[in-house]
């Protein structure tokens, strides 16, 4: 099973390398490339990072994920396994105020997002970590939005995540959880069941007025569970 954004990549590698007699071998070479796009790492991660950074389907769930958030000039944003730093790119044309902050756990993306950030990190309106979920960094303060995109599927235990991710955020504040299953076999009707199943992750977490977005897309729809911190949560 393949998943991620590389699918229509990896099929025509399949396609090509059937005739050879060592299948096996250009089978191996395949899941090593496609295991990129959880935690990417050395050439083939920098790869997957043009990938991430290029791919049509990608911009189009990232600028939507954007306009679900509601995000203004001046909130405080952290998004979750940001890749190649796109979308805190996108972001930052809108925070002139504000500050975006991002984590995630692999070094090259780490290295691809500050290049790409390079001019908001010197202003400090851009905070980039080698991070992960599931150890997340202490900030001076709280935020008005927090989002991931395809990131949730590699969270181990995604309830307690997301509550530790509930403290993170200011009373009021929104959390966006976004996924486009990209698995072999993945249907509209698969990328619905998931959401649903986001949706009460995040009840669970302690968000309210947990709600599911969809967008439909090519060759599957895309989903956006999102959730609200209470104004009297005390983030406990």
């Amino acid at each position: 099973m393949f998943e991620g954004p590389c699918t229509e990549i990896i099929e025509s590698m399949q396609a090509v390398i059937t005739p050879n007699k060592d299948k096996e071998a250009a089978m191996r070479l395949i899941q090593s490339i496609v295991s990129q796009f959880g935690c990417p790492r050395g050439f083939w991660g920098s790869v997957a990072g043009l990938v991430m950074t290029y791919n049509p389907s990608n911009k189009e769930r990232m600028r939507w994920t954007i306009s679900l958030l509601g995000i203004r000039k001046n909130d405080r944003v952290l998004e979750i396994g940001f890749g190649p730093g796109v979308a805190i790119e996108e972001i930052g044309k809108i925070t002139t105020v504000g500050f975006i902050a991002g984590i995630d756990h692999s070094e090259v993306m780490v290295r691809q997002a500050r290049k790409r950030n390079a001019k908001t990190i010197r202003e400090g309106r851009v905070d980039i970590k080698l991070g992960s979920v599931s150890s997340l960094h202490e900030f001076d303060e709280d935020f008005d939005k927090i989002f991931s995109i395809n990131s949730i599927q590699f969270w181990d235990d995604p309830i307690q995540r997301l509550k530790e991710l509930r403290r993170l955020l200011k009373p009021g504040g929104l959390i966006a959880i976004t996924l486009q299953p990209r698995n072999r076999g993945a249907t509209d009707e698969t990328a619905c069941e998931l959401g649903k199943k986001i949706v009460a992750d995040l009840e669970g977490a302690g968000f309210s007025q947990a709600r599911l977005e969809i967008k439909k897309m090519k060759p599957v729809s895309s989903i956006c569970a999102l959730g609200i911190k209470s104004n009297s949560d005390t983030g406990l």
